[in-house]
Parts: C-alpha cells; structure tokens; sequence
C-alpha cells in the first residue's frame, strides 16, 4: 500500500464533484452522516451537464448539486449516461441505500431526491428497498411515467413538490395505490409560472421545503465542518497511526486548476476547529489566502498529552515520567509520508507550506525550524515550549533557509509564574526570538508578538489567527 497509508474518509473524497458531493457511493461510510442521493431529470442524460431545452432553458446540474452540498450531509449524485434504463438504475440506487444501512447508518437518516425521470428512478427504487423509515422527495414526477406504472409501489416517507404550471402534477394518485406501505405524505404545489423549467435550476420555491423536510425526517447527527475530511495514516517505522483533519477551500471544486497552499496543525483536536472557524470568514472574504488546513492529531491508541510529549521533544528528558525524545522521528513521518500523502492527493503547492504549533508544538516547530527549516515556508509558533530539558533548544545548531522563510512567534503577557504558569514563558520567547534574529540570512524573517493581557491557557486563538493572517493575507483580494 502506497507509503503504507490506510485511508478512512468519513466525510468527504479528494476526488468529488463538490467537497461532499460524490457521483458513487464513497469507500469508507459514517455511520452518523446523513446521506441525500439525487437524480437528475432526463434531459441531463448523456455528457452534457448543463443541456438547453427550447422553452425551459439550461438544466444548471451543477448549479443543483453546489445548492445540495450546503446541506448537512452527503450527496450522491451520479450523471446518467444516455438512456439509461430507469429500472436497472433504481437497482443499483437500493444496493447503495442497502449498504449503507448495512453499514449502520440510520434508515431515517438516508433520502433519495429525484426530478421527473429522476424521480420516476426514485419512486421505481423506493419500491425496489421497501424500507418504511427512509426519505423518498418526488419532483414533479407523479403524472407522467410514474402514473401509468401500476407495479410501481411507493414506501416510506412520501413528500412530492409540483409546479401549478406544469403539465405533471400531484402525487396522491400513486400514493392512495400504495395503501399502507407510504409511512407519511406530504404534498405542495409551488406557482412559479416556470412550467417544468421550476426544477431546472435551484430557485428558493422548492429548495427551501425540500430542506425544511429532510431536516424534520432526518436524525440529529453531531455537527461537522463543512469540507472536511478524516484520514488516517500509518507511520511505517513505528507502524502508529495518526488521524488528520483536512478542510478543503470553499473554491476547491470550482477552481480545479489552482494549487492551494497548505496549513499544517499539530494538536488537532483542539486547534483544527479553531483555526477553521477564525479562517473561515478572512478566506472567503478574500482578505486572505484560500489554503487546504491539515490538523495532525494524536497517534491511536495513545492519550493526547503521552503522544504529544512523545512526538514533540526533540531529547531524552531522564526526569519526565512520560516518553520523550521522538521529534526527529515525528519530523520524519511529516516529511516523507504526510507531506508527500497531502501533495499527491490534493492541489498543494509544494512551495507554500505554513506549521503551526501551540506549547510543545511550537517548541516542536521551532525544532523543524532550525534542523530542516525548508519543511515549511512558514511558521506560527505560539507559546513554545523552551524551558524543555533545561532550555536545549537555544544550544542548538541552526540551518540556515535557503529560501523565504516567515516566522510568526508570540506569547501571552501573563505566561509566567507570577500568574500561576509553572515556566516563564514569556523570557523563554523573548530568548527564542534572539535566537532566531542572531541568524545570519536574509531569508528569515521574524514578527515576534506578545499578546497583552492572555495566558497560556488562551493565547492561542489570538496567535494562529494573526500569525496565518501575517503569513497568508491576500495581496491581490477580490
């Protein structure tokens, strides 16, 4: 297996249409995701994703599945080739549905979408799964194809949008001829004037109650971040396993012909939701840098703090209970495994790598810092750790940059003993700061920070957001 990687997607794939818009089922299944599967009308059929009918204009499908994949769940929304027998694609609609369930995932918790042969698709699997919990939203589909097939049994929960304008309309016919086997109905009517084009595109008249009505039917799963992933990889030396967080950019599907650049956490846990949440608005905004965020988090099997004490002392420290001394292995494992997994598998750029660490992962980054410090072109060093092993880190040989190389280093004004911290961490900055300046390159800039009024408890929002902010603002904003 390629760099020994063992790969767990529980969100969402590298290799999507969107970033949780897929047109399979993906590999790996979360059993506590929702899951939307959606079928298109007949006129997308075939190559063309956005056909022009003569009276409706442009079936936007992309459109449709970029409105989709706001929602709280995974879509799953395969363009049909030409004339594809509706019959033999509803088959393979209810082997997906029956593996998911098989996977643990809630009935109540899977929903098939479909618009006129979409939905007649739809309708013709809904009988094929006869599963009475699962979501079944009929566009515009109940008087045309569907109407003329009496074998065609609706079961589960039933909600059918039509367009007053349209020639195909209510759903109550089929429904009454499905007797007991419809869990629920629920039917409206929507008074575009658009005829069937309503559902061409994703106009608020049917996207709204379609979204309104999964969120009523569907069982409440814990809120995940949008756009991302959980990927697990191996280290092949010590063969321990380290879960990474990754969040793509909100422009990943759209721009697929641009490199993103990389930004690279350790303590994953605590900071992949923080640093997600303070970049989002500054990303999309364009007041800063679009960039894929990579959160390492702790090795399985092991607690947090021994796998941080472990992973992040660059020596043997013989008065610590816990393990030390595994930085160069970890560094290791960053350079020729992760970094090279994260550049494979998604548009990196290679050149723009940023680290960020809090406590013993800034004192981890300024260890990559002076021993390979072209791992990354920038660093955000909050709190470090110093003091570790009698202050080793300031005897250390530094490597000079070869090229650009940006360091952002802060810490809070009350991080030390007369605050009740343990360190002075505020002295241990400072020195680590004339460290780095005594450093004869030009390619090593510092801004050094220290944050007023914060302690090492909650310094560290404050130093990601502007250190990424140094590091990445956008020169060229939109």
């Amino acid at each position: 297996m390629k760099l020994a990687i063992l790969l767990f997607f529980t969100l969402y794939s590298v290799n999507a249409l969107a970033s949780n818009v897929f047109d399979e089922l993906p590999a790996s299944i979360n059993s506590n995701a929702r899951y939307v599967f959606y079928s298109h009308g007949f006129i997308v059929e075939g190559d063309n994703p956005t056909p022009q009918h003569p009276t409706w204009g442009t079936y936007d499908f992309p459109a449709i599945l970029e409105t989709l994949s706001e929602l709280d769940a995974i879509i799953i929304a395969e363009h049909r080739a030409k004339n594809t027998d509706p019959f033999e694609h509803a088959k393979k609609l209810q082997h997906q549905v029956e593996h998911l369930i098989d996977k643990g995932v809630p009935a109540t918790n899977i929903s098939l979408v479909g618009f006129s042969r979409g939905g007649f698709i739809t309708a013709i699997a809904s009988s094929y799964i006869a599963n009475n919990n699962i979501n079944y939203l009929i566009l515009a589909a109940c008087t045309s194809s569907l109407a003329t097939q009496s074998d065609v049994i609706l079961q589960g929960n039933i909600f059918s949008i039509y367009e007053t304008s349209d020639t195909v309309g209510s759903c109550e016919k089929v429904v009454q001829r499905s007797g007991d086997k419809v869990t629920s109905f629920e039917e409206i009517s929507i008074s575009t004037g658009l005829e069937h084009g309503a559902f061409y595109r994703p106009i608020k008249a049917w996207v709204e109650p379609l979204n309104n009505w999964l969120e009523q039917k569907s069982e409440k799963v814990a809120y995940s971040i949008p756009r991302s992933e959980l990927v697990e990889l191996q280290e092949p030396i010590s063969k321990r396993i380290y879960p990474l967080y990754i969040k793509l950019p909100r422009s990943y599907r759209s721009n697929k012909s641009q490199r993103y650049p990389v930004i690279y956490l350790t303590d994953a846990p605590y900071t992949f939701p923080i640093v997600s949440g303070a970049t989002r608005f500054p990303m999309n905004s364009g007041t800063m840098e679009e960039a894929i965020i990579v959160g390492i988090s702790y090795s399985k099997g092991s607690k947090g703090v021994s796998s941080r004490v472990r992973d992040f002392t660059p020596s043997k420290a013989n008065d610590w209970k816990l393990k030390t001394g595994g930085a160069k292995a970890h560094l290791r494992f960053i350079r020729k495994t992760l970094i090279p997994f994260v550049e494979s598998n998604y548009r990196a750029a290679p050149e723009h790598r940023t680290y960020v660490g809090n406590s013993l992962g800034g004192l981890f980054g300024a260890y990559v810092l002076f021993t390979a410090p072209e791992t990354f072109s920038g660093y955000v060093l909050g709190s470090p750790s110093v003091w570790f092993n009698d202050n080793e880190l300031l005897a250390m040989n530094v490597q000079k940059p070869k090229n650009e190389t940006k360091v952002y280093l802060s810490v809070g004004s009350l991080e030390t003993p007369k605050f009740g911290e343990q360190q002075n961490m505020v002295r241990g900055a400072r020195l680590l700061a004339e460290k780095i300046n005594a450093v004869d390159s030009s390619h090593l800039i510092l801004n050094f920070k220290t944050i007023e009024g914060a302690s090492h408890a909650i310094a560290f929002p404050t130093t990601a957001i502007h250190g990424l902010d140094w590091i990445h603002a956008n020169t060229n904003p939109h």
